[in-house]
């Protein structure tokens, strides 16, 4: 009796796998969720960093969105390009996209409960903050500049991008087009609202314009830079955008040094 008991349910597991490969492979096909698995100690790296300056709900959202797109391997790969300031424009974008949806829904989520955090926010917050930290500088966390982190989403403090009139090239030099300088200008300047709002925890409500002046070498390096004017009244926080600026890395021209002045405009 046994022994066909265990012979019926053997002939049975044989029929599961026999069929499309297995258990595991009919439930592979048949969900619609696809994606990767990531290390828990990336994740941790990621929303320790992310939670800094954007709602936790938005980096564990974006991080959803980065899971699904992008394989474990691949994300460090870009992570650590970023950080060297090489340019991807389809992960900038693909990230650009994450963080406008999940801001949305996060809105949206915001207004359905009446403006409470949920407990399951709290504690997968104080989960990550037991974790440690972690530091992905310039990368992801820091996406579109900054040097620091936090993703640029919705937060307490704005910066205005400045346009190409707002930029003044008198001084010349280089064959550097207007159109190379605001590409660059245009993507990373939104990650210094990461800046802003960390120095508005230390300082709430002070705003201003930081008026750097940086030159920029044919590689695209730039290899002076200086504070030509501020409003902020906060000499901390001028230094920390100027830091941040003198990581930005632009294309690379045929010859001659290009000086350029740019205004930046926080405000609460």
């Amino acid at each position: 009796m046994h022994a066909m008991k265990y012979s019926l349910i053997g002939l049975f597991a044989a029929a599961i796998y026999a069929q499309a490969g297995g258990a595991a492979s009919v439930v592979a096909q048949k969900s619609k969720v696809k994606g990767f698995s990531y290390s828990y100690e990336t994740e941790i790296i990621f929303m320790n960093e992310c939670t800094q300056g954007a709602n936790q709900r938005v980096c564990r959202c974006v991080f959803g969105k980065i899971k699904q797109q992008y394989s474990e391997t691949d994300y460090w790969k870009l992570e650590n390009d970023l950080r060297k300031n090489v340019d991807h424009p389809e992960y900038i974008s693909y990230l650009t996209k994450a963080v406008e949806q999940c801001d949305a829904e996060s809105e949206n989520a915001r207004t359905v409960l009446g403006g409470r955090r949920d407990k399951a926010d709290s504690d997968f917050n104080e989960g990550y903050a037991e974790g440690g930290s972690g530091g992905i500088g310039d990368g992801l966390a820091g996406m579109l500049g900054g040097g620091g982190g936090g993703i640029a989403t919705k937060a307490k403090g704005s910066i205005r991008t400045p346009s190409e009139s707002d930029i003044d090239m008198s001084a010349g030099g280089g064959s550097r087009s207007a159109a190379d300088i605001m590409k660059v200008v245009r993507q990373r300047t939104p990650g210094l609202r990461h800046v802003y709002n960390k120095f508005l925890k230390k300082k709430p409500k002070f705003q201003g314009i930081v008026v750097l002046k940086f030159t920029i070498a044919p590689s695209g390096v730039i290899i002076s830079i200086s504070i030509a004017s501020s409003t902020t009244g906060y000499s901390e926080f001028d230094n920390e955008i100027k830091t941040a600026v003198s990581r930005w890395k632009f294309n690379k021209v045929n010859a001659g040094n290009t000086t350029i002045t740019v205004p930046f405009t926080f405000s609460e």
